[in-house]
């Protein structure tokens, strides 16, 4: 059995009531991390992520005004005793250490993969400034290490897990339709919506935490949340989001 990505945003908690993403323009600063699990050297790995979120960054583009721009590149030693996503993600908040208004998207490379379902990459909840995705997945290709980056910087804007298939949210990634020349990384409807309200507001009104949306951009996308809820009932984060905005 290959190895399945599973996406997801880690329990939301009273959303990001002490931290929050500043703006520069449109453009949003990440500060590229490797743990000391990475095995590249240091220009080979600069190289390759400076890449995937330029690439990243243009897909979301399409869909919304705004830029993510590299801000900077560090490295953190994680806890090989850890072996849990969610603690891996609490440690990396501790030790990554950045700038206000930039946020932090980590590759981890500690973890050993065996058959089944992973989770690949999480973050708290929307407009929280870290970010961390596992690395080293033996199965996957560059370009579904593409898609994950892609999945988890709308999920910073706000996005929600899809039923549609082709969309870059659906839940699971890893299922091997990224690598068909034919495919290309998009949004489903309701979640390009959502990142578009998110990011204009980021973008063009200083917006810094999620609590602090517009109540015209609620409404809007509290009603793209209830219609993925409708459309995909057990996932849960659609619905933890909708209470958010409500």
């Amino acid at each position: 059995m290959a190895v399945r990505a599973v996406l997801t945003t880690i329990t939301l908690t009273a959303i990001l009531l002490n931290t929050g993403v500043l703006r520069a323009g449109n453009k949003v600063y990440v500060t590229l991390l490797v743990d000391e699990e990475e095995p590249a050297v240091e220009r080979l790995w600069k190289e390759r992520l400076n890449q995937r979120l330029e690439r990243a960054s243009k897909i979301i583009h399409k869909f919304a005004d705004i830029r993510f721009i590299v801000g900077g590149h560090k490295t953190w030693h994680s806890d090989n005793r850890i072996n849990n996503f969610k603690k891996s993600l609490r440690e990396f908040e501790r030790k990554a250490k950045i700038r206000p208004g930039e946020i932090a998207v980590g590759f981890t490379s500690q973890y050993r993969f065996t058959p089944g379902r992973h989770h690949m990459g999480g973050t708290r909840g929307p407009l929280n400034p870290h970010v961390l995705i596992r690395e080293n997945n033996p199965q996957l290709v560059e370009i579904e290490r593409l898609e994950i980056l892609v999945h988890e910087l709308c999920h910073f804007l706000g996005a929600a897990h899809s039923d549609r298939k082709t969309s870059v949210m659906r839940a699971i990634l890893g299922d091997g339709q990224a690598r068909s020349r034919r495919f290309e990384i998009s949004l489903d409807p309701q979640n390009a919506r959502i990142v578009q309200l998110v990011a204009r507001e980021v973008s063009h009104l200083d917006v810094r935490f999620f609590a602090d949306l517009t109540r015209q951009t609620k409404i809007e996308i509290g009603e793209q949340y209830a219609e993925l809820i409708s459309k995909l009932p057990r996932d849960p984060i659609a619905a933890r989001l909708l209470k958010l905005v409500e």
